[in-house]
């Protein structure tokens, strides 16, 4: 029986140098898919920011959008376990701080979720035809005064 020819070494790096490319990209891509699941967060939403942040009573007018509208399942502080959701997140989580920036914030409030498990649907309602954009904003202005720790 004859050997078949080794292959040169820089040709048998080059293929697991280009595996292990790929492996990465793959798992980043499905990272980043992860973390948003079943959200519509468009390319680039998630580095938006709020434009009404400098206005003077944005948080005041969030507070009231919030509480006519949110506070119902996310509770009076955000921290969920509102009477109408046993299963809305916790919005001063340090977690989802880090994860859900202005932009996703604006555009998990404006989009909303459904989330199908077995038989019930649990959903997040998207406020895009109840609250101009403007609104939704200043709903993540009072989010971010939620998050920012007492002292």
């Amino acid at each position: 029986m004859t050997k078949a020819p080794a292959r040169p070494y820089s040709q048998v790096c080059c293929w697991r140098v280009a595996a292990g490319s790929l492996v990465l990209v793959v798992a980043s891509i499905c990272g980043a898919a992860a973390q948003y699941p079943g959200w519509l967060i468009p390319a680039g939403g998630k580095e938006e920011k709020s434009p009404v942040s400098s206005v003077a009573d944005a948080a005041t007018k969030g507070k009231a959008l919030f509480l006519s509208h949110c506070v119902r399942c996310h509770g009076p502080e955000g921290k969920g376990g509102g009477p109408d959701s046993e299963y809305a997140a916790d919005l001063t989580d340090d977690l989802r701080t880090e994860l859900n920036t202005e932009g996703v914030l604006f555009y998990k409030v404006w989009n909303g979720h459904s989330v199908q498990l077995r038989t019930e649907t649990f959903d997040m309602p998207a406020f895009k035809d109840k609250l101009s954009r403007d609104e939704a904003w200043t709903v993540v202005e009072y989010v971010k005064v939620l998050r920012t720790p007492r002292r």
